[in-house]
């Protein structure tokens, strides 16, 4: 099976040589591993995370191996899951980490996507491989042990990344720290930070099989769960989660925060906001399912006429990922909500 890439979103599959490219009648569905032949570039949007560090920059000609999936970016694309595909097929490259489906808008700021040929599935021994037949085993039920800080934000672009890696690097000089990332369209580059930044264990949504959490919320919640039981495998005091996409989205987010084995082990939330009205909606929205919000971070943080602002109308701590005595009052008050 020739092809020029395999995008970091396959990280837990190995192609082996019983792999190979197949027509099928089969029905698409979001986590099916496809051969794609770019056909068109979008000079603007043609990155592709490979399994690493490593990105390249897509050619016409190029045979990308990835997977289908649903986007539903509020500044980025939208595009799901085609109802249909056969050999020749034309659909989008939708995300970074190698999601390709059927292009339905986007923000004013991209231009359309790279368009790309669908080549076929990728079968093994007759069998059209699917992302969660890889993934780490989902649940119904989270372990008791299971200690959550979670990070979330108004919408997408506006921190959370750089919030969690900052508290990460903070916490982990005292704390054995994991990280996850629940919500969002697949891409490495965050995971990765987090291990950088000083986390024993990171993974995200497609270690359990999800090329994004545009899906049913229950297979979101499952994954959630899985995890997390997974990550408190490894001797750690607590992880903090990173919630991908905003708060009001389409990418589950509120139905994992809301569910009740999670929110039970949550002992701490913070957030990232671009305005006062995001941080102040941010505060609201989780105060209605059940949580307390410890304190705000983001673009609105750069001025002390935004920390400010933050501090009297929302009533929080306003605290800048980019200042270290921020940052290291940010890990104190995680850790007096943890002890």
């Amino acid at each position: 099976m020739d092809f020029n890439y395999k995008a970091s979103c396959l990280r837990r599959i190995e192609l082996t040589e019983e792999c190979e490219i197949v027509s099928s009648g089969h029905r698409p569905q979001a986590g099916d591993v496809v051969a794609m032949k770019i056909s068109n570039v979008n000079e603007s949007y043609r990155s592709l995370d490979l399994e690493g560090t490593d990105l390249v920059e897509l050619e016409e000609g190029d045979v990308v191996i990835g997977v289908l999936g649903n986007r539903a970016g509020v500044k980025g694309y939208v595009g799901e899951v085609p109802s249909k595909l056969s050999q020749g097929s034309k659909i989008s490259f939708l995300g970074a980490g190698g999601l390709f489906g059927e292009f339905k808008g986007a923000t004013k700021e991209l231009d359309d996507p790279c368009e790309a040929e669908f080549l076929g599935y990728i079968g093994k021994t007759d069998e059209i491989i699917n992302m969660k037949d890889y993934g780490v085993e989902t649940s119904d039920s989270l372990r008791d042990d299971a200690k959550i800080f979670a990070v979330t934000s108004s919408r997408m672009d506006a921190g959370k990344t750089t919030l969690t890696a900052k508290l990460i690097e903070e916490l982990s000089k005292e704390y054995k720290v994991g990280s996850l990332k629940l919500t969002g369209s697949a891409r490495e580059r965050d995971r990765l930070k987090m291990i950088d930044a000083g986390s024993k264990i990171s993974l995200d949504f497609v270690d359990a099989g999800l090329p994004s959490t545009v899906d049913d919320p229950r297979d979101v919640q499952r994954a959630a769960k899985g995890l997390l039981n997974q990550a408190f495998d490894e001797d750690l005091d607590f992880v903090v989660i990173e919630f991908g996409a905003g708060i009001i989205s389409k990418y589950c987010v509120q139905e994992v925060l809301r569910e009740l084995e999670i929110r039970n082990q949550v002992f701490g939330i913070g957030a990232a906001a671009l305005d006062v009205v995001g941080a102040y909606g941010l505060e609201n929205i989780l105060k209605d399912i059940g949580y307390e919000l410890d304190f705000i971070s983001g673009p609105i943080t750069d001025t002390s006429v935004g920390k400010d602002t933050i501090e009297d109308y929302v009533g929080v701590p306003a605290l800048n990922s980019f200042n270290e005595e921020d940052m290291e009052r940010a890990a104190e008050i995680v850790s007096e909500n943890f002890n």
